[in-house]
């Protein structure tokens, strides 16, 4: 280990967050410098995303964790990616510029500072072929992996890349490749000991794959061979394949973004068998964390209307309901249509604990719409009120005036997945039940029987 440990603060953990990796702190990289190649690593993990819909195998995607992203598989496995694009122009990979433009120190560095685990494994994503020949990065390919294809000369290509990586090291502060003197020939420089049995176990995690779209067709080809294959496999009806596209990549891509509390952590528990997690990497993890609910979460529907219950949701009856229950008696609102506001509320409850996301976030999402849903009752209790004749019980219009005003479209209500006017029902009777508002003048529940 080659940094100092984190000060573990106790914390209730996720399972979803049980490998190693995720209790080393990734360090800081300005990422990628065009916007289109932060757009072209969005895409090539939209195929891992979409992975998650059909495939078992796969559990997570975390992105801008270590590397671009990071595969975690159900197994308990975990694969660190870099991808790297390369214009048409460019000439494919040598295996000095994949050691150092294409990543291959960086990713080296962070494998080490992940200990080596053996359940890491590492790969290079790019659309640019490798040189071939003697010595050429598609050699290197084929010596890579648990089951290399090639296993004559890996000694000299092992000693090649160490060189490399230590020639790179003189320019970019690795904290896990050590530094020698700098020489005016390559295979001058001094091989500490042990070094390339680390290159080694390396190459033994690694995998090259230099067989992805380029920039201007990725995009086709997601949808072509993996979503609209993928909603087919979950018979889907009624999926706006590009939209959801464009929502899954907008998702990915506000997992990538820079947040404020990015500063540098420490790189490692002092003892990794400790299931204990540092409460800041974890919400760290959390926000860049994509999982099959999140991804079905992008799904946008080619009909207007949105289902208050989604296919293979099963209706369940919301906890409480007995302030609700009183209070519309109370206003005298029919025992028919308050069953029904019973039914709206478990339906915004199932909707909720679906999409909710447990982190910080929810409160404030859930306090905005709150705040509007609350703003259109009282405007429909005042109107209500306004047409009762004096005295006269003002529920049952008070009732029928939310079923008109509560809608998305008049309230614009900011929440993260889409509602309709029945989920926004819903919630306000949930407030109702919360004693935010009456069906008639205020009075205390816990004193009244229900009807």
């Amino acid at each position: 280990m080659t940094a100092e440990a984190e000060a573990i603060e106790d914390a209730e953990s996720d399972e979803g967050f049980v490998h190693p990796i995720f209790r080393v702190a990734p360090q800081e990289d300005s990422g990628a410098d065009t916007l289109g190649n932060y757009r072209y690593q969005a895409e090539v993990a939209a195929q891992i995303c979409v992975a998650l819909l059909t495939q078992d195998s796969v559990e997570a995607v975390v992105c801008e964790w270590h590397e671009d992203f990071v595969v975690s598989y159900a197994d308990g496995s975990v694969e660190l990616v870099s991808v790297k694009h390369r214009g048409k122009r460019r000439n494919p990979w040598n295996v000095a510029d994949l050691c150092k433009d294409g990543g291959l120190a960086h990713l080296f560095d962070r494998w080490r500072a992940c200990d080596g685990l053996s359940n890491v494994r590492l790969r290079i994503a790019t659309n640019a072929g490798l040189t071939t020949g003697k010595g050429g990065a598609t050699t290197l390919k084929a010596m890579c992996g648990a089951d290399p294809r090639i296993t004559s000369g890996v000694d000299d290509m092992v000693t090649a890349v160490a060189q490399y990586f230590l020639k790179i090291r003189w320019k970019h502060p690795y904290a896990t490749i050590p530094e020698v003197p700098q020489v005016s020939r390559l295979a001058d420089i001094a091989i500490p000991d042990g070094f390339t049995d680390s290159v080694k176990l390396f190459f033994g995690a690694l995998h090259i794959d230099d067989e992805l779209p380029s920039r201007r067709h990725i995009t086709d080809v997601n949808l072509q061979r993996l979503l609209i294959p993928a909603i087919a496999t979950l018979q889907r009806d009624h999926v706006d394949v590009e939209a959801t596209y464009r929502a899954l990549i907008e998702r990915i891509e506000q997992s990538n973004r820079d947040e404020s509390d990015r500063g540098q952590l420490a790189v490692y528990i002092a003892d990794p068998t400790r299931v204990l997690y540092s409460v800041q990497i974890q919400q760290r993890i959390a926000r860049r964390r994509l999982t099959k609910a999140t991804v079905l979460d992008t799904f946008v529907s080619s009909r207007s209307v949105v289902p208050t219950f989604a296919r293979g949701q099963l209706p369940i009856v919301a906890p409480g309901g007995g302030n609700l229950r009183k209070k519309m008696a109370r206003g005298r609102i029919p025992a028919d249509e308050a069953a029904h506001a019973e039914r709206l509320r478990s339906a915004w409850y199932v909707a909720w604990s679906q999409h909710r996301s447990g982190l910080a976030g929810d409160t404030t999402e859930l306090a905005n719409a709150s705040l509007e849903v609350l703003d259109a009752v009282f405007a429909c209790r005042e109107q209500a009120e306004d047409e009762a004749p004096d005295g006269a019980p003002y529920g049952r219009r008070m009732n029928q005036l939310m079923a008109r005003h509560l809608a998305p479209d008049e309230l614009g209500v900011g929440l993260p997945f889409p509602v309709n006017g029945r989920h926004l029902r819903g919630l306000a009777y949930q407030l109702c039940d919360d004693c935010d508002f009456y069906f008639s003048d205020v009075f205390d529940p816990s004193e009244e029987e229900a009807s």
